[in-house]
């Protein structure tokens, strides 16, 4: 048996392809892409709001689209280069904030987290 399995194609379908460099010919604007992003950011956080604290259970969609907010949120930060400009009016513990808020969605759920401890409310 081969390392690829009984499937002959299957070593195409998974085989890695080089990366291509992107170019900015044709690319939205960075600013109007981080407004577009904030927008659905913005939109997911009004529906979990607007669902209130008791529909907010690990599995449902309130949660889901929390988390999906905080990951997209989190992922702005890591386009430093693209969004730098535009997002340097967010603190440094504000970043921080983000960035453990989204470890927490990512890597253990929003059980280990106490609106009231947090002082959200």
């Amino acid at each position: 048996m081969s390392d690829h399995g009984d499937h002959p194609d299957h070593a195409a379908r998974w085989e890695m392809r080089p990366r291509t460099r992107a170019t900015d010919e044709g690319a939205p604007v960075a600013a109007d892409v981080l407004l577009d992003e904030l927008s659905r950011i913005e939109r997911r956080v009004d529906a979990v709001i607007a669902q209130g604290r008791d529909a907010f259970l690990e599995g449902s969609e309130s949660y889901d689209r929390a988390t999906v907010a905080v990951l997209r949120l989190a992922a702005l930060f890591e386009e430093e280069k693209r969004f730098s400009e535009f997002l340097s009016v967010v603190t440094t513990e504000e970043r921080r904030g983000i960035t453990t808020t989204r470890n927490i969605a990512a890597h253990r759920g929003y059980g280990p987290m106490n609106a009231e401890v947090s002082g959200a409310r």
